[in-house]
């Protein structure tokens, strides 16, 4: 097998602008993601309500997913993320690369961990779960993505399980920056014996670390997937090799889902996924009035916080409201306060963190460029 077998002749003409139905893919996600928590608040208590029914009726049965579309949102995200971070990458530096996703993923993280741990101290639920009273050494836990691999774990930021096989990926995406600029289909491919690997060390270890450690392995074929589609659709692996592997790693999750006991979220998970990825092959090159509208850009850039701090903001006044007030009333009411949240959010920590690593990446270029000045008029 030779990179001349795997590559696409017009490898370099095609995949380098900007990926508007990534946008349109974001917001499907987030918005499943949120349709999902909020009807499982009804399921926790044991309630009903016409958009839970609208939405197995006409959408879940009709497609024999996941109940409640339960785990779709999550897998189109990490199928999304497999593929905006492969774009990005073929333009940026390891170092360069790592630092940009360190800025984009934490000091969002860290806020809303804060704000969920203020939150489950005041004795809120922000989680299918209520949590105790949590000590400074969880909230630390949480800010560093430990809380899962600790036993008992603690949720806090419920979500941020996905987070923690991101960070696996994006260390792997990294280290393999120059290969895959080179030699592109290796490091997907070498991705599945990796992962195949892990699962069978950490299926001996039944404890929380184990199986915390065991869902790297389960979850990265998800986001090497989107890698794989990002790589086809840029010309970089031919789609036969392309589709070829990404068949391996899907026939791994769908093992893992069977005999692993690592993704427990529901009877029609491989098929979620499946369809996760169908959506956005279909919808990756989109590039209509829909997915280029202002609206849909804006609602992509919010999506990470609209992930993180939905639950936080919902669930709390739900439980609140839900005894006193019309469901439908309180239902919108949870909506747009998380709307909002996410909007200060994204205005107040977001934007700035971005700010400041442009500037100090534009500095780091400017003294570059007159290192380079100075030694050539020497």
């Amino acid at each position: 097998m030779t990179a001349t077998t795997l590559a696409r002749p017009e490898a370099a003409a095609q995949g380098t602008g900007y990926l508007h139905g990534l946008d349109l893919l974001r917001v499907v996600a987030s918005c499943a993601v949120v349709l999902t928590h909020l009807t499982a608040w009804f399921a926790l208590n044991d309630r009903e309500f016409w958009l839970s029914t609208a939405v197995e009726q006409g959408v879940v049965d009709r497609l024999h997913l996941n109940p409640r579309l339960s785990f779709f949102g999550v897998a189109l995200f990490l199928v999304v993320s497999g593929v905006v971070v492969t774009h990005v990458a073929n333009r940026e530096r390891p170092v360069q690369f790592l630092r940009r996703r360190v800025v984009r993923l934490v000091p969002l993280l860290w806020v809303v961990t804060v704000i969920a741990w203020i939150l489950i101290n005041l004795g809120f639920r922000v989680s299918s779960a209520r949590e105790g009273d949590l000590d400074l050494g969880d909230l630390v836990s949480g800010l560093f993505l430990v809380n899962f691999l600790q036993t008992p774990q603690v949720a806090l930021v419920a979500v941020t399980w996905t987070l923690q096989v991101q960070v696996v990926f994006y260390c792997y995406v990294a280290l393999t920056i120059p290969v895959l600029r080179k030699w592109p289909w290796i490091p997907p491919l070498a991705a599945a014996p990796a992962c195949f690997t892990v699962l069978l060390i950490t299926n001996h270890f039944p404890t929380s670390l184990g199986h915390g450690i065991g869902q790297f392995g389960a979850y990265l074929p998800v986001l090497v997937i989107g890698q794989l589609i990002s790589l086809v659709h840029s010309g970089k692996v031919h789609p036969v090799a392309g589709t070829a592997i990404a068949s391996a790693h899907f026939l791994l999750f769908v093992w893992t889902d069977k005999v692993g006991g690592y993704t427990e979220q529901g009877d029609a998970v491989p098929r979620t996924l499946l369809f996760a990825v169908l959506l956005t092959v279909l919808l990756v090159a989109a590039s209509g009035p829909v997915s280029r509208s202002a609206l849909i850009r804006g609602w992509s850039k919010r999506t990470y916080a609209i992930y993180l701090i939905h639950l936080s903001a919902m669930y709390p006044l739900y439980d609140t409201l839900m005894p006193h007030l019309d469901p439908t009333l309180v239902v919108v009411v949870g909506l747009v306060a998380a709307a909002v949240a996410a909007e200060l959010l994204h205005r107040l920590v977001e934007m700035p963190a971005n700010r400041v690593i442009r500037r100090w990446e534009r500095r780091e270029r400017t003294g570059e460029a007159g290192s380079i000045t100075g030694r050539t008029r020497t």
